[in-house]
Order: structure tokens, then sequence, then C-alpha cells
């Protein structure tokens, strides 16, 4: 019985809660895409294993947060994933708590696409 692609996406965000990076690398397609808005300092578009490394590094170099899970929204092989992430940033420690909606696209059990969009206003307040 294979897994569903909302059941794809749980499994990824308990093993970005575990820190298991080996079920992250196989979930994510090797050419997979990672697309944040480009004002946030860790956005931009990025490409691959490497690609989501240096993605998910610059985002920990900037801020250290959780996503609360609200609800996931299933569409095809769109899973949508809508909660909040809360935390503090790095540089001075300021606080934040901010919506946030992460848009993945699964193909054959692969996760091919993420596209992370949060309150970039809010987001920049809180970094500044």
């Amino acid at each position: 019985m294979t897994e569903n692609n909302v059941e794809i996406i749980r499994r990824l965000y308990d093993a970005f809660e575990t820190q298991d990076f080996n079920v992250i690398a196989e979930l994510f397609d090797p050419e997979v895409e990672i697309y944040q808005s480009e004002l946030l300092p860790w956005g931009g578009n990025y490409k691959g294993h490497d690609g989501a490394v240096t993605f998910f590094t610059g985002l920990l170099q900037h801020i250290d947060s959780k996503v609360t899970l609200e609800r996931f929204i299933e569409a095809g092989d769109h899973v949508v994933e809508v909660g909040r992430t809360a935390g503090t940033t790095r540089s001075g420690s300021a606080p934040f708590d901010v919506p946030e909606v992460h848009v993945w696209r699964v193909r054959d059990g692969k996760i091919v696409r993420m596209e992370s969009y949060v309150d970039v206003p809010l987001m920049l307040e809180a970094l500044s």
C-alpha cells in the first residue's frame, strides 16, 4: 500500500521535528525545487538536494523556529499546509509568531517542489 500525498508531507514534518535528515533526503526528489520570497534573507529559488541544504542552512542562520501545523489541504499532486511559525531571530533573539503556508508538490512519492509563504512584513519586522 502506498502513502497518499498528505501522509508523505506529514512524514516530512515529523522528520524536520526530529532532525532525521536521512528521511528528508529520501522524501525529496534529487531535482527538488524550493521557493521563498526574495524579500527574506534566506529567500530565493533553490534546486536539488544541494539547493535544499543551502535554503535550510540559510533559514537556520536567521531564525530558530517551530512550525505549528493547523491543517492540510490535499489537491491532487499538491498538498497545502497552513499553520504558523514561531520562535526567535538569531541576531537579536526577537520573538516572532507569523502565519505561514507551504505548498508542496508530490510526484511518484517524492517531493518535487516546495513553495514557502510567510507574512513577510511581520517576519522582516522581527528580523530588524
